[in-house]
């Protein structure tokens, strides 16, 4: 009698796991883990809080591109720097280094100091925001290091194409 029952069984679960296919059967979406987002290829607005900046005052926006290839370019909203040049490579899950180097200015846009950021990112499961933190080395102009200040941190989000409001009139155009 076990053995019959045991028979039942197994052909009441072979057909229906025949009726549904494999290709139904074998995820289990309550079970699955979200593919992480393993790039920071795009455009991101940030916002850049460097060590020692009162909480009373904002933050920095500052626009930021990851090409392809590892290379970075980024542009502060402070007005006193050049924008930055940088590089940057994937170190973990979600996890990324980047390292970049800008040109500062004093009111008469001489150039007063060298700044060099290395900077730990972590990307949202979403691929969406992203949170990090910085070391921020600063030079003369000659390359001597004349402070290295740790502890900035930055939050940021990916910028992504968005429709206008007459997005499906001007599709329809001839």
């Amino acid at each position: 009698m076990q053995r019959s029952t045991l028979l039942i069984f197994a052909a009441v679960l072979t057909s229906a796991a025949q009726a549904q296919g494999l290709l139904d059967t074998i995820r289990t979406p309550d079970k699955a883990v979200v593919p992480a987002n393993q790039t920071l290829e795009g455009t991101w607005m940030s916002e850049l809080r460097p060590a020692g900046l009162p909480a009373t005052l904002p933050a920095i926006p500052n626009l930021a591109t990851f090409h392809r290839d590892g290379t970075m370019t980024a542009s502060a909203a402070d007005g006193t720097q050049t924008s930055s040049h940088g590089v940057w490579v994937r170190v973990g899950d979600r996890k990324f280094l980047a390292t970049i180097v800008l040109f500062n200015f004093n009111e008469a846009r001489v150039l007063t100091t060298i700044t060099k950021a290395r900077i730990n990112l972590q990307v949202s499961l979403d691929g969406q925001s992203v949170t990090g933190t910085n070391e921020v080395v600063v030079m003369d102009r000659n390359g001597t290091v004349r402070a290295t200040i740790p502890g900035g941190t930055t939050s940021g989000v990916r910028l992504s194409p968005e429709k206008p409001d007459d997005f499906n009139e001007f599709q329809e155009r001839q």
